[in-house]
């Protein structure tokens, strides 16, 4: 399994991204370095014969005459491996203008690359099958496999009871794989299906077949899907990995697939003006875009763990200095290193930032780090029994009993991570939002810590001033 890749000098990239999980995603803006890494990644390994199936060459070449040169001397790109497989560096070799693999103990591995032209709608590239479609032959058919059919109906949502692949030809002059899918009382070759649909047949055919325990690269494949079938798709994705032994790397804008993985397999790409920054375990892809849009127009920004932490301090905010909440865009990074990381790059950027991580984390004012209050996660503190009750008495009745009612989705849990599933849960048992409840149980926290909600932003506006 691919560890990490380290990137050193190649298109404004240097960084390294880890893979901890068997299928990862990666997210982030236009222009971020999701296919960089995809496409060094694929240069990873060589084939059973020894020969390398795609040279960083293939990739990354010399520039047209005006462009900013896509390598920067000296370069270079570092591979780890998850067991006892020796990492190796590859050093670009300007005078050569070639990338120096290691002539001996490059590690084999099949690898697939899925881009985004691979499964063109059929009817769009008007090609022979298109043209000659009145006058085609069926010279072969045959079913295929039912599990490959129940996985297309799991990811598009709909049940299609049989899928069939043709060989289509015309009088014997060329040949050419048209598959077929059945649904009800209708069936309906591959011109007629929607591009949903047979981006899916082709993708999950092609699958498939690739020789286990492989590493799959697949570039944005939620294009053309709907939601739920980005949904469909990740979970797809994850149980080939697992029957099969995949590694498999996505690059994608999805926030359905992005957050339908589990945390440790997203990493989101943050690039500033002038640097690049890999963000592990990210709870949004929605971050990325906000701190983009952030920075384009020189907006200040508060870094947070989680969309409990941005609830909480939006409504901190609202109660205590409500000008905040337009002067400043309140964003959700991950853990409390990545608040650590991305503050520091991005004060260093010139952008101005402050990280405020959960109150369980101490402060570093002069790196402009602060703690949210009350020395635990936001959850902990607002699903206290005294902030229940009284969040019972006033704002939202009913509130203790739903906190009750959810608490066994917390059972055998540490403290922390026991009230980050109660949260939600107590939300569905009270049909209101997670934000909705998150902002009422603050509400009724500030009424007793008033005063150091205050401190709080107030020790916030000083560091987005730029006063340490």
């Amino acid at each position: 399994m691919l560890r990490s890749l380290t990137v050193h000098g190649v298109r404004g990239v240097d960084a390294t991204i880890e893979f901890t999980w068997p299928v990862t995603a990666i997210g982030g803006t236009n222009g971020s370095g999701k296919t960089t890494f995809l496409q060094v990644a694929s240069a990873a390994y060589v084939a059973e014969a020894g020969r390398r199936q795609v040279n960083l060459g293939s990739w990354i070449r010399g520039a047209l005459r005006g462009d900013t040169p896509p390598i920067t001397v000296p370069a270079h790109i570092q591979y780890a491996f998850a067991d006892s497989t020796p990492t190796f560096r590859v050093d670009y070799l300007p005078a050569r203008t070639r990338w120096n693999y290691p002539r001996r103990g490059n590690p084999q591995r099949n690898v697939e690359f899925v881009g985004i032209t691979t499964f063109a709608p059929r009817v769009e590239k008007k090609d022979r099958v298109h043209h000659a479609r009145g006058n085609l032959q069926i010279l072969r058919s045959a079913r295929v496999d039912d599990l490959l059919t129940q996985s297309v109906s799991r990811i598009l949502g709909a049940t299609y009871t049989e899928l069939n692949q043709h060989t289509v030809g015309v009088e014997g002059k060329w040949q050419d794989s048209v598959p077929q899918l059945s649904r009800g009382i209708a069936s309906y070759s591959e011109p007629h299906m929607g591009a949903g649909e047979q981006k899916v047949v082709r993708l999950v055919q092609r699958l498939e077949q690739v020789p286990p325990k492989s590493l799959i690269l697949l570039e944005e494949p939620e294009l053309t899907l709907h939601p739920d079938a980005q949904v469909g798709l990740a979970w797809y994705l994850m149980s080939l990995a697992r029957r099969k032994g995949h590694q498999v790397l996505i690059a994608t804008h999805s926030e359905h697939l992005f957050q339908s993985l589990p945390i440790q397999a997203r990493a989101l790409l943050v690039r500033t003006a002038d640097q690049l920054e890999v963000l592990h375990e990210v709870s949004s892809l929605r971050a990325a875009r906000e701190l983009t849009n952030s920075m384009q127009v020189n907006a200040p920004i508060v870094l947070v763990e989680d969309d409990a932490a941005c609830s909480f301090l939006r409504e901190i905010f609202r109660q205590i200095d409500r000008a905040l909440i337009s002067q400043c865009a309140v964003v959700a990074v991950g853990n409390d290193d990545d608040v650590r990381r991305l503050t520091e790059t991005l004060r260093d950027s010139g952008v101005k930032v402050v990280g405020v991580r959960d109150g369980d984390r101490g402060e570093a004012r002069n790196d402009m780090l602060f703690s949210l209050p009350g020395g635990a996660p936001p959850e902990s503190v607002l699903l206290t029994e005294e902030n229940l009750q009284k969040a019972d008495q006033m704002l939202l009745a009913g509130a203790a009993g739903a906190y009750q009612r959810a608490s066994p989705v917390g059972a055998g849990h540490p403290p922390a991570e026991r009230d980050k599933r109660i949260l939600p849960q107590m939300a569905r048992e009270l049909d209101v939002t997670v934000e909705d409840l998150a902002s009422r149980l603050t509400q009724v926290w500030i009424l007793n810590n008033r005063d150091t909600a205050v401190e709080l932003v107030h020790h916030i506006r000083r560091g987005l001033e730029n006063e340490r």
